[in-house]
């Protein structure tokens, strides 16, 4: 609990919204106008569901009703979830995005970045995101929009080494500042904590975000955090002592190589959290046999998908991989949708990837369990 001085230094910044921090847009069809969804940036212009949608819940709604009325669900009755997520991936996602700080309990300030859907229909489950090494959430824009559109309440932490710089043309650079801390497991689990605070950003709606549902997901470094926080790690380390017995899913995106020899472990006696691993093809820890831990290669050139996620700097010159990264992005819908909203068919859709041909895709997707 906290005491009131240390919740009265909350701040929300949820003012000056330009169209990356409050963008309202629509969930792409087959015959909307495919596009890119660079970082940070949401397209905008096409129709989309407001909070004060006629299918919208009234502020009079009783405190006990979980669900309401989701169009989206009878428009797509019959379709494969798969296919549904990953078109509306590759084009405008139905996501807003907010920045939010609120000081932790050791006196620093935690900077975060926060998704959730358009219009909210459902009870959502909380997914708390680590990111990589000198990375702010807002480079996740593409990936936690594309989670929350799919009635998720993302929380993006920020690495407090990253540092805004300007390189010599002018352009805006993220550089990595060893002088500052990287951010710890500590702070996601008091993100946990105070989802309350954070999900105000959805007014009447703040009772929506289910906190008894929690997943971690991922990136580079910050793939490890998540990992460890669903007690999963290398077969170095101490991985049951770092577990958060909250955390029912961890999702993570080409963790950062791992010293010769060692593994990816399930490192408590339950068996732990649900995990999947994706990334490119021939690029991924491997994991220790019979651990349980599904693993999704895909047919990306870089770890980075082209810099449409994490730090672009490091990915100047690769080609940008909008649908590799669409595909990563389904799969962690389905497998959520399985390990936090306990929709038993998921499953069987997630384990049906192995080899599917996904259009855009120069080869099938690969997917394996140790």
């Amino acid at each position: 609990m906290m005491d009131d001085e240390t919740l009265n230094t909350i701040t929300s910044k949820n003012t000056g919204e330009t169209a990356a921090e409050h963008t309202s847009c629509s969930l792409r069809r087959r015959d909307m106008v495919r596009g890119l969804f660079w970082p940070g940036v949401c397209a905008a212009g096409l129709s989309s569901f407001g909070a004060s949608s006629a299918w919208s819940q009234s502020r009079g709604t009783p405190k006990n009703t979980e669900r309401g009325f989701n169009p989206m669900t009878w428009l797509n009755r019959g379709r494969d979830s798969f296919e549904i997520v990953y078109e509306a991936s590759t084009g405008v996602v139905a996501a807003r995005m907010r920045d939010f700080s609120i000081r932790a309990p050791d006196g620093n300030m935690c900077h975060t970045r926060i998704a959730y859907p358009v219009t909210v229909f459902d009870r959502m489950p909380l997914i708390i995101f680590c990111p990589d090494a000198g990375c702010k959430g807002a480079m996740y824009d593409p990936l936690i929009g594309a989670l929350a559109a799919s009635g998720y309440f993302v929380i993006a932490l920020d690495d407090p080494r990253a540092v805004a710089l300007k390189a010599g043309d002018g352009t805006k650079l993220i550089a990595n500042s060893p002088q500052l801390r990287p951010p710890n497991l500590a702070e996601a689990r008091f993100l946990i904590d105070m989802s309350s605070e954070a999900a105000q950003v959805l007014g009447p709606r703040a009772n929506r975000v289910d906190a008894s549902r929690v997943g971690v997901a991922g990136h580079g470094e910050g793939a490890w955090m998540a990992l460890s926080l669903a007690g999963w790690g290398s077969s170095n380390s101490e991985v049951a002592n770092t577990r958060d017995g909250r955390v029912m899913a961890a999702f993570v995106l080409s963790p950062t190589p791992l010293e010769d020899n060692a593994r990816i472990v399930n490192g408590v006696p339950d068996g732990g959290a649900l995990a999947l691993l994706a990334g490119p093809q021939g690029a991924m820890p491997q994991a220790l046999p019979g651990c349980g831990l599904i693993a999704l290669s895909l047919p990306a050139r870089s770890s980075t998908f082209g810099g449409l996620i994490g730090n672009p700097t490091s990915s100047r010159r690769n080609v940008v991989e909008p649908k590799p990264l669409a595909a990563a992005v389904a799969a962690a819908s389905i497998f959520f949708d399985w390990g936090l909203k306990r929709q038993g068919d998921r499953k069987r859709t997630l384990l049906g990837l192995d080899g599917r041909v996904v259009e855009g895709l120069s080869q099938p997707l690969q997917l394996s369990r140790s």
